[in-house]
């Protein structure tokens, strides 16, 4: 996972965030809920059955309560890396607080345990593409046969030339949204902090997925540079 002196900046920067994360995630990013629920829509059970799920970067629990409102029996263990998204998370979630544990901690360092289904929102992307290969393959452990991983987050363009062009069309797209502030390339566009993302291209998460042992890997979602990926064992 992320050095240790990479990780405490992460913390930091993304500690400093919480207070404003959900205002400036939905002003910044157009595709935002839909986003959110394409990934929700990858899981394959029924909402009348009890499950188990592990959410990776949980941030301020925006997904979490949406999973939870849908599936009324499902578990969740989340995990972050910032204490302080973890709290305003656990503010949003109190109502279902006996289904939901929350945790402090590196993406790749959950618990070997057996789990139903990981989700991932917006969050892989700070991994280097060989810490990304390496969690999929743990995933990949985690899940039972017929489990789901989805990963709802930042890609890079196949070509770089559409940079640019995703960046104008985006900015265009959130200018009543926003409050006086302008973005002029594709990562402030989608993500302010680009010092800490590391994205990949679909092209690349699809065949890492692929090599880490899923049997049907797809992308039922993309918008511009977002996309969301659904894998299953």
């Amino acid at each position: 996972m992320p050095r240790a002196g990479a990780g405490h900046a992460q913390r930091r920067e993304f500690d400093r965030e919480a207070r404003e994360y959900d205002r400036t995630a939905s002003e910044s990013m157009p595709g935002y809920t839909d986003l959110h629920r394409a990934l929700l829509g990858g899981i394959p059970f029924l909402p009348t059955r009890s499950f188990r799920v592990l959410e990776l970067g949980v941030g301020t629990g925006t997904f979490t309560a949406l999973l939870l409102a849908t599936f009324p029996h499902a578990e969740v263990r989340g995990i972050d890396l910032s204490p302080r998204m973890i709290a305003r998370a656990r503010t949003k979630l109190r109502a279902d607080r006996h289904r939901v544990e929350l945790v402090a901690g590196d993406l790749g360092e959950f618990p070997e345990e057996r789990y139903d289904a990981v989700v991932s929102a917006l969050a892989i992307h700070h991994l280097s593409d060989p810490q990304k290969w390496s969690l999929f393959r743990r995933i990949h452990r985690a899940l039972p046969r017929g489990g789901y991983f989805g990963d709802a987050d930042d890609h890079l363009p196949e070509d770089p030339l559409f940079d640019q062009r995703y960046s104008q069309m985006a900015a265009s797209l959130s200018e009543g949204a926003r409050s006086g502030a302008r973005w002029t390339t594709l990562q402030e566009v989608w993500h302010e902090h680009e010092r800490y993302d590391h994205p990949c291209t679909l092209t690349a998460e699809t065949a890492a997925l692929d090599r880490a042992g899923f049997s049907h890997v797809g992308v039922p979602w993309r918008f511009f540079g977002q996309a969301v990926v659904w894998a299953y064992k």
